[in-house]
């Protein structure tokens, strides 16, 4: 026998032991869940209702406050939030999933003291809308007073960090873009009438682009669904340039030049009526080149996206493509602002924004929201955050409101960066372990819910899950792994 023929025989039969060690290990892998999820398992939950109970309580009339006087009675409350605990704690899955599992489970039906009615995936969604964001950040706060009251707390030092939010929607549908028609394009933007529209504007300096410019550039956007600014430019001055179509006459070198351009159109104070004129000339070009409308009103350049095509990002309203360059990646979807505190390492306030990369504006917002919530608990603190913060605004803002210590960057080159001790560097890295944490055990950066209000609600039931979380190995005298979820899970 060649030695080639044993050389294949020996590869056969590698492969062979190989697949049967992936089927066995997937095999036990199924009834490791599936005897996870058993009756006897259901001891596990159970005993951490039992110890979290004292804490519950003091969150019960948070929610028995949602109870309407008048009308049909909802699903009781109290149940309601403890359905939502054992899914985030228990059964981290899509909503309609947990909510099969928990009705086929008389047991765990008992524990949480279900009414006898099967649950809804409906009831689920109308309950975490009644809930809200303001009522958790309420149920965060009680329970960090628990804390604070046993002096188990130090909140004199506070780090904060912007994480990315993905969205549940497929990233490559929420991509595509309808096709662009290079003859089509060209009669459009000959027929297009923008000189009305540019009155509407500021006067502009005499060296920079002409307005026309900018303004078809951002039709150009709009109308062809151009899922990011960057995109859009590269569209038009890429190496297949679009920019004779749009038949422009000065172009720009870089983005930075179109991003101005939106940001003073969003701030005009007529910006309504602005966007309304943009809208219906466009419409008024469509109709008359033949293009088949919906039998609706145009009033909004995002009205503008769907002329073509039903974009997919509609499904989840307010994502954006963004770039994270932590992990080097690009991905659809919304930013988020935490706040920790490192003693404990216990996330207390979490705010969803509208992009990744956050502005003073996000940001400032974030710290007024943190200040009113948590005002008699951020006395005379450290604030440590990395150089995204360090913007002169945002820092003026913190030491006149929050801070009396600021352990932050300067925002801009490296070579205007502070320098700062090594104690001071390991505080400021405690919040990138809490996010990475809150991410393996609740899906914080994935959250299984579609539109802002749903995923804030994630976002802030992650934070209250960890601070249970933290009770619960208080309560069973685990002071070493406060974070440890060894008991609940196993």
């Amino acid at each position: 026998m060649t030695i080639t023929a044993l050389l294949f025989i020996y590869s056969v039969i590698i492969t062979s032991f190989l697949s049967i060690a992936v089927i066995r290990a997937e095999h036990y892998r199924i009834l490791y869940q599936e005897a996870f999820y058993d009756s006897q398992s259901l001891e596990r939950v159970r005993n951490f209702f039992k110890k979290i109970e004292p804490a519950l309580k003091s969150l019960y009339p948070i929610v028995d406050s949602l109870n309407k006087k008048r009308g049909r009675p909802a699903t009781d409350r109290r149940f309601q939030l403890r359905f939502i605990i054992w899914w985030k704690f228990f059964a981290p899955l899509p909503q309609q999933t947990a909510v099969n599992r928990f009705n086929s489970s008389p047991e765990l039906r008992m524990i949480l003291k279900a009414p006898p009615n099967p649950y809804t995936r409906s009831s689920l969604r109308r309950f975490l809308k009644d809930l809200g964001e303001e009522n958790i950040v309420k149920m965060t706060a009680k329970l960090l007073g628990k804390l604070i009251k046993k002096k188990i707390l130090d909140t004199s030092k506070v780090v904060l960090d912007s994480f990315p939010v993905y969205s549940y929607l497929n990233m490559q549908k929420c991509l595509r873009m309808p096709k662009f028609d290079v003859d089509f394009a060209k009669e459009f933007y000959q027929m297009l009438s923008l000189d009305n529209i540019a009155t509407l504007f500021p006067k502009q300096h005499k060296r920079s682009a002409p307005l026309k410019d900018k303004l078809k550039v951002l039709i150009h956007q709009y109308l062809w669904d151009i899922p990011s600014d960057r995109l859009n430019h590269t569209y038009i001055f890429g190496k297949r340039p679009r920019r004779d179509i749009l038949q422009l006459e000065k172009g720009w070198t870089t983005v930075v030049t179109y991003r101005s351009f939106v940001k003073l159109l969003k701030s005009l104070p007529n910006y309504s009526e602005v966007e309304s004129t943009i809208t219906k000339e466009v419409v008024r070009v469509l109709v008359l080149l033949g293009v088949k409308i919906e039998n609706r009103d145009f009033t909004r350049l995002n009205d503008l996206r769907n002329v073509f095509h039903l974009s997919h990002r509609n499904k989840d309203p307010g994502i954006t493509l963004n770039y994270c360059a932590a992990k080097d990646n690009h991905f659809i979807g919304r930013g988020g602002l935490m706040a920790v505190f490192p003693d404990l390492e216990i996330p207390f306030f979490s705010q969803i924004t509208a992009k990744y990369k956050q502005n003073d504006h996000g940001v400032i917002e974030f710290l007024k929201a943190l200040k009113q919530n948590f005002k008699g608990k951020l006395n005379d603190v450290t604030v440590y955050a990395d150089s995204e913060f360090g913007s002169k605004t945002i820092k003026k803002f913190l030491l006149d409101n929050i801070s009396s210590r600021l352990v932050i960057d300067n925002y801009g080159p490296s070579t205007s960066k502070s320098f700062f001790s090594t104690d001071d560097l390991n505080i400021r890295k405690t919040i990138e372990r809490v996010i990475g944490r809150l991410e393996v055990n609740f899906s914080l950066e994935h959250p299984r819910l579609l539109g802002k209000d749903f995923v804030t609600i994630h976002t802030q039931l992650c934070v209250l899950c960890d601070l249970l979380l933290v009770l619960f190995n208080l309560y069973s005298g685990n002071y070493t792994s406060p974070h440890s979820l060894r008991d609940i899970r196993g």
